[in-house]
């Protein structure tokens, strides 16, 4: 080995070490991580004696309960009997736990309040892989209010009996509150095959007496599980909806982090507690008596649930009466399969009639030979941009001739300059376009017309079920943001209007928006008075950019892909027409003699009526 390469391992190693020993943490940096580390243990060792003294808590109020109603404790047990009147023997009991499943869901039912305690739907996972769950049990409520003695049926044991199947597989189960010999609350669960609903039998022979209000009181309450990798996205899709009978849809906005109680003006068909993705709905055979409420709390960020919902409804005081559950995905056509307008719970926006009939068929016809969703999205705008090139196209000529006469506009500008020769130069102007037969609206109408498809996307895609949890090159999740750069610091005002986090799909979208832009304002001459076209263009890109870094990276691709196929078409297209045919047809349109319309002769006189007031002046 020669002296050169002593000399350079030599060298390399003195760097080697140097940058160890630069880069080595001081104490101080390990004393802080050993704090910090030492935090999250105490915190998660917090968590866990909490959680086991609440079941502690727990294990012994059911116990002491259920020696003060034995007669163990003679004070106590009158005291229960003050507090649940003739339901005091329903108010012992132990918590037992029963499921119905058909494959689709998982349906468990408690005997304390007869109640649904959890739903998980078994085709359906969280962002973070955990088995979907719609119900948070012990959170849940769901019976009869008592006003006799302020209580519900939610606190009191129910006698269970078995699951009855049928020979279709159809389980049933009741619960039942005995209050008399012939008086008592049951409820009756029923779940088929193959389906998101349980219908339940509501049966109160005898209880007229003993419940004297004029119509029964269903109180319904249940915290919202986290489910999606944004929770700030989720949380602006989640709230209570409802359907009045025979009569539109409501709801309580999902953007209002502060508690909303809102009354119910109506009779309600069905009211659903939505979250994105997933509803929980109670639907009546007919409808809810008029009188109840809703209240929508939202929960601090980072907490494992959302919201917490609340629904009060009214029953007749019949002997008997029928609801049912919906328990399943925001899916269109497994909505629209339940017959009872449930698919009315997707918002799709004014243009929701084009995303109804023409997207979904669309989306869905693909979706039945394809399982990749991003080349679903890809051929989805494909088709579409071919279907709207006509208009494309007509746009595009317009615009060629206004570029075409951009020379002859810009002498009468030149010949009109002073401010009082505004009315002359725009008199001029539509003069020129007049004889010329070029409509300056021509290339906004066509835009125009397929604005509404525009905005139908923008609805559909954040709807979308399809897309939840979907990959597609570096996205994840089609149905949330693309994060190829995301960081934990809170950066104030950005984190909120921006978010933690750079979406790469966003900044395609943006970038070929700008693409787009330059092509088609090109040959755009900032007019006097007038904003500046490009720079007001560039400015909405940038703004793109925020509002889409925390949407749906399915709709920033397919955005992105519009405005490539845009940038194409208009490439080709430019091959197709000849400016200086065009401009040959408009100087030969200019020498045939035309008749002025009426709309024409209204705006020469009223210009000429405007330039006689400004002399007088």
């Amino acid at each position: 080995m020669d002296k050169n390469a002593i000399l350079g391992s030599l060298l390399i190693g003195a760097l080697v070490i140097g940058y160890f020993y630069m880069t080595k943490p001081s104490e101080e940096d390990i004393q802080r991580q050993r704090h910090i580390n030492d935090s999250i243990q105490l915190v998660e060792f917090n968590k866990k004696l909490q959680l086991q003294a609440e079941e502690t808590m727990r294990a012994a109020t059911v116990d002491s309960l259920n020696k003060v109603v034995a007669g163990n404790d003679s004070v106590a047990t009158e005291q229960v009997k003050r507090d649940f009147g003739i339901y005091a023997k329903a108010a012992k009991g132990e918590e037992k736990i029963t499921t119905l499943s058909n494959g689709l869901i998982n349906l468990q039912l408690s005997n304390k309040g007869g109640k649904p305690f959890r739903v998980f739907l078994n085709d359906f996972q969280t962002y973070h892989g955990a088995p979907l769950q719609l119900m948070s049990g012990d959170s849940t409520q769901f019976g009869f209010l008592l006003s006799e003695i302020g209580k519900s049926t939610d606190e009191l044991f129910f006698e269970t009996s078995k699951i009855f199947v049928d020979a279709d597989s159809t389980q049933t189960i009741k619960y039942k509150l005995p209050v008399e010999d012939f008086a008592y609350i049951e409820f009756e669960y029923t779940l088929k095959p193959n389906s998101y609903k349980v219908d339940v039998q509501i049966n109160t022979p005898g209880m007229s007496r003993y419940i004297r209000d004029s119509r029964y009181q269903l109180l319904w309450k249940s915290y919202i599980l986290n489910a999606e990798k944004s929770q700030d996205l989720e949380n602006q899709h989640t709230n209570i909806i409802w359907k009045y009978y025979q009569d539109d849809v409501e709801n309580t906005d999902p953007r209002k982090k502060e508690t909303i109680n809102q009354d119910l003006t109506g009779q309600v068909h069905w009211l659903g507690f939505k979250q994105h993705f997933f509803s929980s709905v109670i639907i009546a055979d007919n409808y809810f008596e008029r009188g109840g409420s809703v209240e929508s709390v939202t929960l601090p960020e980072h907490d494992s649930a959302l919201k917490v919902f609340s629904a009060n409804l009214f029953l007749p005081k019949n002997e008997s009466n029928k609801i049912s559950f919906y328990f399943g995905p925001n899916h269109y056509p497994t909505l629209k399969a339940q017959n009872e307008d449930l698919e009315k719970i997707l918002d799709l926006g004014w243009f929701g009639f084009i995303t109804r009939f023409a997207i979904i068929p669309i989306f869905n016809w693909l979706h039945s030979f394809l399982s990749n969703f991003g080349l679903i999205i890809l051929l989805l705008t494909i088709i579409l941009k071919m279907v709207l090139f006509p208009l494309t196209f007509k746009s595009y000529l317009s615009t060629a001739r206004m570029r075409v006469l951009k020379p002859q506009v810009d002498e009468i500008n030149a010949r009109y300059t002073d401010k009082g020769d505004a009315m002359k130069r725009q008199q001029s102007t539509m003069e020129l376009y007049r004889k010329a037969g070029v409509n300056p609206m021509g290339g906004c109408l066509p835009l125009l017309i397929q604005f509404p498809i525009l905005i139908a996307m923008f609805r559909f895609f954040p709807a979308s079920i399809e897309l939840r949890q979907q990959s597609f090159l570096w996205a994840d999740d089609l149905s949330t943001y693309d994060a190829i750069v995301s960081w934990s610091t809170q950066i104030p005002l950005l984190s909120s209007i921006y978010g933690n986090h750079i979406s790469l799909f966003t900044l395609l979208m943006a970038g070929s928006m700008i693409m787009v832009n330059q092509l088609n304002t090109s040959s755009i001459t900032p007019t006097p008075g007038m904003p500046n076209m490009k720079v007001m263009m560039w400015i909405m890109s940038i703004m793109m950019i925020f509002w889409f870094n925390n949407y749906s990276s399915g709709l920033s691709y397919y955005y992105f892909l519009a405005n490539v196929i845009t940038l194409l078409q208009t490439y080709i297209i430019r091959q197709m027409v000849d400016d200086k045919k065009i401009l040959a047809k408009i100087e030969a349109h200019k020498k045939t003699p035309k008749k002025k319309s009426r709309f024409q002769e209204r705006l020469d006189m009223m210009m000429k009526e405007q330039q006689k007031l400004q002399k007088r002046k």
